[in-house]
Order: C-alpha cells, then sequence, then structure tokens
C-alpha cells in the first residue's frame, strides 16, 4: 500500500477565494453526466481547497495515468537539456544509431527531439501498433520503419511510440534509466516516494505510459508546474523548459468526422496539449492534470 505522505497544505475554498457551491456544481455535473470518477483534487494558491475519492478507491491506492505519463517524460527531457546532455536539434539517428534500421528514409534520418515532443515526425495516425509489428523487439526500430507521409514538422499527430524514443534517447544521453532520473529529480525531493512504472519485455519503461501514482503527487505536479518548475524554495525543473514545454508547438486537428472536445483543438506543446484557459496533461479513461495559470488553479 501506498504510503499517505502529504505533499501539500490543505486549505477551504471560502479561504482560496473559491465558492463552494461551485465545487458543487461540478460534481453535481459529473453525476449528472454518469461520469465514474476514481478521485479528484482541486489545489488553488498551492492549497488542496477540495478532494475526494470514490469506493473502492482512496487516497493511498495508486492510478495508472495511462498517457498523462507522457507529460512526466517531457520534464525528464527537459532535465537532460538543460544538463547539456541533449538538445532539442539532436537527431534519433545520431543518438541512438544502434537502434537504426538498414532501410532507414532520409526524413527518419532527420527526426530530431522537437519532431518528437510536439508529435510532428510525419506520421498521421498512432504508428504504435504497426511498429510492434514491424519489430516486435524494439519498438524504436520499428517506429523508424513506419512510413512518414507529411514533411517532418508539418503536421500533428497523437503518436505513443515518439515518447517512448524520447525515454530511450534520454537514456543514452544521461545514463540514467527514465524511472531512476525523475525519483531523484523531482519526486525525491518533493516527496513523492512511491512512483511505480509498467515496462516493456526488455525492462525499459514504456515512457508513454504506465506511471503509477496516487492523487496528491499528480496534483503536486501540477504545482510544480504552475510554479515554473519551483518546489518550495528549490528549483527542480527549469522555467525555460516548463514555458517550453507548455506553451503551443504545433496545431491540432479535429477528426475527420468533425467531433472533438474543444479542449483539444487549440493546440500541442511538448507532450502536453493547450487548453481553453490553460493547458494539461491527459491520459486514457479520463486520467487528467489540468492547469490554469491565470486562476492560480490546477486539478488532477
Amino acid at each position: 500500500m501506498a504510503s499517505q505522505r502529504t505533499l501539500l497544505p490543505r486549505s477551504t475554498p471560502a479561504a482560496s477565494g473559491m465558492s463552494s457551491r461551485s465545487i458543487t456544481a461540478l460534481l453535481d455535473r459529473l453525476e449528472a453526466l454518469s461520469v465514474e470518477c476514481h478521485s479528484i483534487m482541486i489545489v488553488r494558491h498551492g492549497r488542496v481547497v477540495a478532494e475526494g475519492w470514490w469506493a473502492p478507491y482512496s487516497a493511498e491506492r495508486p492510478h495508472l495515468l495511462y498517457s498523462l505519463t507522457k507529460s512526466f517524460t517531457s520534464i525528464a527531457v527537459g532535465l537532460a537539456i538543460a544538463d547539456g546532455m541533449l538538445s532539442l536539434d539532436d537527431r534519433v539517428a545520431d543518438v541512438l544509431p544502434d537502434h537504426v534500421p538498414d532501410d532507414i528514409s532520409e526524413q527518419g534520418r532527420r527526426l530530431t527531439v522537437h519532431h518528437l515532443l510536439s508529435m510532428t515526425t510525419g506520421h498521421r495516425t498512432d504508428s504504435l501498433a504497426e511498429a510492434w509489428q514491424r519489430e516486435p523487439g524494439d519498438l524504436v526500430k520499428g517506429f523508424l520503419r513506419v512510413p512518414f507521409f507529411d514533411a517532418e514538422g508539418t503536421r500533428h499527430a497523437y503518436d505513443n511510440p515518439t515518447t517512448f524514443v524520447l525515454a530511450r534517447m534520454v537514456e543514452r544521453a544521461t545514463g540514467r534509466s527514465l524511472p531512476e532520473l525523475l525519483e531523484e529529480r523531482p519526486f525525491e525531493p518533493m516527496g513523492v516516494d512511491h512512483a511505480e512504472w509498467d515496462r516493456v519485455a526488455s525492462g525499459t519503461a514504456f515512457g508513454f505510459h504506465g506511471l503509477h501514482l496516487t492523487t496528491e503527487p499528480v496534483a503536486a505536479f501540477g504545482e510544480l508546474l504552475l510554479r515554473g518548475g519551483m518546489w518550495g524554495d528549490r528549483r527542480l525543473v527549469p522555467r525555460e523548459w516548463v514555458e517550453l514545454a507548455t506553451g503551443r508547438h504545433t496545431a491540432t486537428l479535429q477528426l475527420e468526422d468533425g467531433s472533438g472536445d474543444a479542449d483539444y483543438l487549440h493546440g500541442y506543446g511538448y507532450q502536453f496539449w493547450m487548453s481553453r484557459h490553460g493547458y494539461h496533461g491527459d491520459g486514457s479513461f479520463g486520467q487528467q492534470c489540468v492547469v490554469v495559470p491565470s486562476h492560480d488553479l490546477w486539478s488532477p
């Protein structure tokens, strides 16, 4: 069972300038829409003003974050760049030469950290299934073998292997595994002591998926982002990277049937989605870390 270590101070909605009725209205709306909630935590001015769990879920129970994991991997990339071990212009083929297929295309050779972070490599759909089918034992090589339909940097397509490749580039550049790097910086300084990771057969963390955390560390992650990488009086992530990662780098496209949530049509950053009122990390089945800087507010 995970530790119940408290990472954030508590307050009341009124003391933080929020209406408790608005929080009740949110919960009523979720119930009316038959949204199956597991947990919620609302933080304003650095203090938890509302929190709750729906049985059988509890504060001690870790949640699989699915693709919200990608936003944590982005922070690892930023740390490697800040340390001078990686750059946005570094090419996959140069950092991971042992994963380059013999039949790599010229476009595959040109792909950089920037293209991976912004998911603008030239694939039009998620390449995960095809990449694994082409190279069951080497997802990086499989990703580079999937044909590219658009020029790099011209079109966003949500593409899971981009983050897997980023994780491997970070590990090669730093000599640390992705879980080790994030454990050391920033989890341990924040007091997060129970991160769990799903891994591929080789033992490496997925990077695009597979991080398990309880609710409060996700809220604390939002606090870290909102404060520009500061945790109390300690700088854990460079402000420049937080601003770069959570800023818009490419447009996002509406689905072919015309549907799509408005908060996914405001562009994509570096493994973060832009929103109408801020930005968010997003995982399947509603795993969210929503940050609204204009209101000094965030919620997982």
